[in-house]
């Protein structure tokens, strides 16, 4: 489940964790872009439906952009997103924050990956929850 307003703190978070790195390029902004990245996305994903379990991310032709295309539900099924659950995702451009540059902070809150075909499972309660613990910090 998601609490909309922590999904508010972390939007503002993500905001200016983005324009650090925009500032200073640090790698300490680059890691909070993509926790808080990853966060957003889980949060959005859990308001829409509490019970998903991953957020399916695909490469696309360049490395370093990566777009949401599904969801691996409850019993381990894979379905689309729903046209609202993309435009939100969309909106908060929280997955194109997600960079080889910062691969170190997200990577390790998937639950799995195909290197072959560049498809991640970022798992949505650990996801959540590293931003929460962020903001803790």
């Amino acid at each position: 489940m998601s609490d909309i307003g922590t999904e508010a703190t972390i939007r503002t978070a993500l905001h200016e964790a983005l324009t650090a790195f925009r500032a200073t390029a640090s790698a300490s902004a680059d890691h909070a872009l993509a926790v808080y990245s990853c966060s957003l996305a889980a949060h959005v994903m859990l308001r829409h439906d509490p019970h998903a379990q991953a957020l399916v991310i695909v490469e696309g032709d360049s490395p370093n952009y990566r777009s949401a295309r599904s969801v691996v539900t409850v019993d381990g099924t894979m379905r689309s997103l729903t046209d609202d659950e993309d435009d939100d995702l969309d909106d908060d451009d929280a997955v194109c924050n997600l960079v080889d540059s910062n691969d170190f902070a997200w990577r390790p809150l998937c639950s799995r990956f195909d290197s072959q075909y560049g498809v991640y499972h970022l798992d949505l309660i650990r996801a959540r929850d590293e931003g929460t613990d962020l903001l803790s910090k």
